[in-house]
């Protein structure tokens, strides 16, 4: 039953991406297309579940007398009772969990910054032209990322006429990788009460929480990267080629964190290497083709440019690659998941991480290995979904990898060693940066198994209670007090929640898109814009987002006012520049964001006359109360 449960999650998966590519082709990424596609997709999904089922019930039953396989446990067999008990606990908990942060998710629209600079605009851009084809922006990130995560951001879009069901493709994907850990843990030998523990380890995650309820991508690299973990357990070699190829196509970190996973659990579990090999390059490069070559039209690259802005300037991966910068980021993104309320507590962890690199020779701020305006300072305890840490949870999975090293739990050390090696490759590769606790969830969430089998294994078996409730508890924080999305009133201060004067949780919409944006402070410019192009009926508004790329609350805010408005790139002069024109179209207003007192924004938009200064924005085109 969990095999058929998750097969079918990965051939969702794969349905939402080739129903995607193949409308695009035709610009057929409207409504009614896409509703008819999800029905001839469902209707497929009851024809083989009515088979399936039908195909049981027809099975033979066993000879007499066979008890190892008869399904039905013999009368008054008590030993399997008590297993049943964890499962009924684990899942309320987790249907509680998941009812406040299914709430959350609802009332709330996509809210972070990182969907309001490329995350949903790329939906936007997507949906008014019906394709998914490359478009011209000065902002990279919303043309050359893995693309998953908004396909499904994309037909939410398109069927509910906007984004009130946009934050509920990370919801979903966290219902199910609290299923496939489940049923991973299961793969790894664990009783139903292990795989229920591994299950609360993992629904008890406050970054998973914070995550599940907004519009970022993590989540949904989380459930491929965990069907991929179950799938190779399970010897399910063609299934797990899907699932990489899924998660690649979800989010570039996949290139790192799963191949030491799959190493470690093919030695463990040793499927046949030839086709686990053929398998896994099959879903790669099927699923990630489209935009692997629409990568090297743009770019030269099937992974596109190693920065957003496509000049190096604020590249992602390390400068010099070796063991200083293994060694660094480590340290440094382990301190991360250590921040706590007590100033005294990270001010020590900090202490100590410096005295590290000063002991082996290392900066904790080499500008190689540091992301350009970043600097490494002590940790924090944050209830933002960018950067909240899960230290009790890190705690509990170290204890878990020393019990690994006990006699007769060797597999489980090897298992420990790949999500080790996943996290090294990660800290290899990518510079630090402030706000990459996030990336790091799918690792966590996979090392739920970890602990569940430190705390099945537990003598005697209630002293996995205290922990349990200790994880429960502690979800408090982050299911209520989300900083961007949170349920009980707080005061918003420079983009982040305090505990000060209580207001309404939930504002209006219209303000709520603003709760990750305070630290700029220019709610009113983006109000009085929307409110200004609206009364001017201009249809074609150009944006010039070099200056600033959180165009989407302007979109989204626009859009309910004139929902006939198109919206343009302007100001455009990189390599994407090459698709100007395609749509057509040409504004009848531009609005510049952040671009108030630079002369060449003046001098580029003087044929729209004079710019009406809006705090730091300038709106061309309308200085004479119209639409040229």
């Amino acid at each position: 039953m969990e095999r058929g449960v998750l097969r079918g999650l990965a051939l969702l998966g794969a349905a939402a991406l080739a129903i995607t590519e193949l409308l695009s082709m035709f610009h057929l990424l409207r409504r009614g297309p896409l509703a008819a596609a999800w029905i001839v997709v469902g209707a497929a999904a009851v024809v083989a579940w009515r088979k399936a089922a039908g195909g049981k019930r027809r099975s033979p039953a066993p000879p007499a007398g066979d008890k190892k396989r008869s399904p039905v446990p013999p009368a008054g067999d008590k030993k399997r009772s008590p297993a049943l008990r964890p499962a009924v606990i684990t899942g309320a908990i987790v249907l509680a969990i998941a009812a406040v942060v299914g709430y959350t998710a609802i009332i709330y629209p996509p809210n972070s910054a990182d969907a309001m600079a490329y995350h949903m605009p790329r939906v936007v851009y997507w949906a008014q032209s019906g394709s998914i084809a490359f478009f011209p922006t000065p902002y990279f990130n919303q043309i050359m990322l893995p693309p998953l995560d908004e396909y499904f951001l994309l037909h939410a879009y398109v069927l509910s006429n906007g984004d009130r069901l946009s934050n509920l493709v990370a919801f979903d994907a966290f219902l199910g990788s609290i299923a496939g850990v489940w049923a991973l843990a299961g793969a790894l030998g664990l009783t139903k009460r292990g795989q229920a523990l591994a299950a609360l380890f993992a629904v008890t995650l406050p970054n998973f929480i914070l995550q599940a309820s907004g519009a970022k991508n993590d989540c949904l690299l989380t459930l491929w990267l965990v069907l991929l973990a179950y799938f190779v357990a399970r010897r399910d070699v063609w299934f797990a080629g899907l699932a990489l190829g899924l998660a690649v196509a979800t989010k570039s970190t996949a290139y790192l964190f799963a191949p030491p996973v799959v190493a470690a659990l093919w030695i463990w579990f040793r499927p046949p290497w030839k086709r686990m090999l053929v398998s896994c390059a099959a879903g790669v490069l099927l699923l990630n083709a489209p935009q692997y070559m629409r990568n090297i039209g743009l770019s030269g690259s099937p992974l596109g440019y190693d920065s957003a802005q496509g000049d190096g300037f604020f590249r992602w991966r390390n400068e010099r690659l070796g063991w200083r910068p293994v060694v660094s980021n480590a340290l440094r993104h382990l301190s991360e998941q250590l921040g706590a309320r007590d100033p005294r507590w990270n001010q020590a962890v900090y202490r100590g991480v410096l005295w590290a690199h000063a002991a082996l020779g290392l900066d904790p701020q080499d500008p190689d290995t540091t992301f350009r305006w970043s600097r490494y300072e002590a940790p924090r305890n944050a209830n933002h979904e960018a950067n909240a840490n899960n230290r009790w949870h890190l705690l509990l999975a170290a204890v878990a990898v020393l019990a690994a090293a006990l006699p007769g739990r060797r597999r489980w050390l090897v298992y420990a060693g790949g999500l080790a090696g996943a996290f090294l490759l990660f800290c290899f590769y990518l510079k630090w940066q402030p706000f990459l606790a996030r990336l790091e969830l799918p690792l966590f969430v996979l090392a739920a198994p970890l602990a569940g089998m430190l705390l099945e294994r537990l003598k005697p078996w209630w002293l996995a209670l205290p922990v349990c409730l200790f994880l429960v508890v502690n979800t408090r924080l982050p299911l209520l007090q989300n900083w961007t999305r949170p349920l009980r009133g707080q005061t918003l201060i420079g983009g982040k929640m305090t505990g000060g004067e209580k207001r309404p949780p939930v504002l209006r919409r219209d303000q709520a898109y603003f709760n990750d944006m305070g630290q700029w402070g220019n709610q009113d410019s983006y109000l009085e814009s929307v409110d200004r192009v609206a009364r001017s009926g201009c249809d074609t508004v150009g944006l010039d987002i070099s200056e600033n790329q959180l165009e989407y609350p302007f979109q989204a805010l626009l859009r309910e006012r004139n929902p006939r408005v198109w919206f343009v790139h302007t100001g455009v002069g990189n390599s994407s520049a090459r698709y100007i024109g395609h749509d057509g179209k040409r504004p009848c207003a531009v609005l510049c964001l952040d671009c108030a007192g630079n002369p060449k924004k003046l001098a580029r938009y003087a044929p729209l006359g004079e710019p009406e200064s809006i705090g730091r924005f300038w709106l061309f085109g309308l200085a004479d109360g119209h639409a040229h």
